[in-house]
Formats: C-alpha cells, structure tokens, sequence
C-alpha cells in the first residue's frame, strides 16, 4: 500500500465534509488531515476507466481510507469523506 500523493484539496464549507483528488492506483491510502475518523466514503473515478477488472472500494480504518480497485493506475478520482474530528 502506498500513500496518495500529490493531492488536491477542494474548498468543502460542510464541516463535515472533506474532498480531494488524486492520479490514484490500486491500494493507494489516504489520509484524512481534516477528521480523526472517517465515518463513510464515497469515490468517483473521473476519467475513462474501461481497463478496470472489478468495481471501485472503500476501505476505512480510523482517519485513514484506502482505495481497492484491481487495474487502477494512474486515473484521477475524486473522493468525498465525510466524518468527525
């Protein structure tokens, strides 16, 4: 598992909200800087993703998600945390 790099933080004014994207691959995790627990997930790829051998998700542990997706490499996604500090 490697850590997201290069991410975008988008301007969220839900406080309960946190968005960000990223050029994402398979087992990338991500670390919420916003909530030390992220209570759901939501993730959409935002390129062309006709590659892909099985459907996106989420795993969350703690403040930390990490994105499953067997084929993933190098496409932007954007996810959504939404969670508590």
């Amino acid at each position: 598992m490697t850590s997201a790099s290069s991410v975008t933080y988008l301007e969220v004014n839900n406080p309960c909200e946190e968005v960000v994207t990223w050029s994402a691959t398979d087992l990338d995790e991500f670390t919420s800087k916003k909530f030390g627990k992220v209570r759901a997930a939501q993730a959409t790829i935002m390129q062309d993703a006709t590659t892909l051998s099985l459907p996106l998700s989420l795993g969350i542990s703690g403040a930390v998600v990490t994105v499953n997706c067997t084929g993933l490499s190098g496409l932007t996604i954007c996810l959504t945390l939404y969670g508590d500090k």
